[in-house]
């Protein structure tokens, strides 16, 4: 029999070992709760590594490539730009007379003598050139017009310019020209259509200038519409040379025509609707010749006494009314 000391050292080995199996256990359970999600990844990371290494085998070729997934590109935002604009390669274009005359001591207004337009540019820088010109001694001389537009295309213009004497002609022509306008002013205005400013023209003509046979200028219709409008009398040279001041002044159209043989002058006129005979000399066997066809002044001619024959193949023939 065991002794009573071997009795009591053997249940303090089994108290000891059972207080240390409990006291492992209570280790074991808190650092499983405060260290689980340490555990956790080891535990993962333990299960990869024992998968690839269990995964011996050689990999098998794919020869079919994944499905690529294409990008997705935002749609650009709309952005209403304006059309580029050509280039602009026109230059301007200067027109005007090609030769002027002014008189000595008379001023010269050069900017006056042309026009400039441009297909883009409605400010087109013009440089005039005068100094050639010399206002007070006579001669021909050259005034050289350079337009240039925005975008710089140039264009180039030269202007004869006479500078010479004022003759009794030019006097002439000057008051003939106010004359003109004077009377237009009182006989016409702006709503009038071309057909009643003609119909103005004539009955004024023929209300104001008296036939007057013994008048001797036949080549000179500045110096006959300067008698008629002075003297208000002469033959038909002086209707002529007056009426043609005024259809000229109120932009009538006009063309001279000559008797053939001489003897008799009127006028050609176009409003717009082809060229019509247009006479302000009165006859002694009356008659109107406004606005006549080339059968109806010819009607009247072979009646009385071959009043208008001219050469037709010369002058534009008339509507056929």
């Amino acid at each position: 029999m065991r002794s009573r000391s071997t009795r009591r050292k053997t249940r303090k080995r089994v108290v000891r070992k059972r207080f240390f199996i409990f006291l492992l256990v209570l280790v074991s359970g808190f650092c499983l709760v405060y260290f689980k999600d340490n555990i956790s990844s080891v535990l993962a990371q333990l299960g990869d590594i024992k998968g690839s290494v269990q995964n011996t085998e050689d990999p098998v070729e794919n020869t079919t490539p994944p499905a690529s997934t294409p990008d997705v590109i935002p749609s650009p935002t709309p952005v209403n730009t304006p059309e580029p604009t050509p280039s602009d390669t026109e230059p301007p274009v200067i027109e005007g007379e090609d030769s002027v005359t002014i008189f000595i001591g008379e001023p010269a207004s050069y900017r006056k003598y042309v026009t400039v337009t441009d297909n883009e540019d409605e400010n087109v820088k013009l440089e005039i050139d005068s100094s050639a010109v010399n206002l007070n001694k006579e001669g021909t001389y050259t005034v050289i017009y350079t337009a240039t537009d925005k975008a710089g295309n140039t264009s180039r213009k030269e202007v004869e310019i006479i500078v010479r004497e004022k003759t009794e002609q030019d006097i002439q022509e000057e008051e003939v020209i106010a004359k003109a306008r004077q009377v237009l002013s009182e006989i016409t205005n702006d709503s009038m259509t071309p057909r009643e400013t003609a119909r103005a023209i004539y009955n004024w003509v023929r209300a104001n200038i008296r036939y007057d046979g013994n008048y001797q200028n036949n080549t000179d219709w500045i110096k006959g519409a300067y008698d008629g409008f002075r003297n208000r009398r002469g033959d038909c040279y002086v209707f002529f040379g007056v009426t043609k001041a005024l259809l000229n002044e109120a932009g009538i159209q006009n063309m001279d025509i000559v008797k053939k043989g001489g003897g008799h002058f009127w006028h050609l006129v176009n409003l717009g609707e082809g060229w019509y005979h247009y006479d302000t000399t009165p006859r002694r066997t009356g008659g109107e010749f406004f606005m006549m066809t080339d059968d109806e002044i010819t009607e009247y001619s072979n009646k009385y006494g071959n009043s208008h024959v001219w050469e037709r193949d010369k002058y534009p023939a008339t509507p056929k009314d």
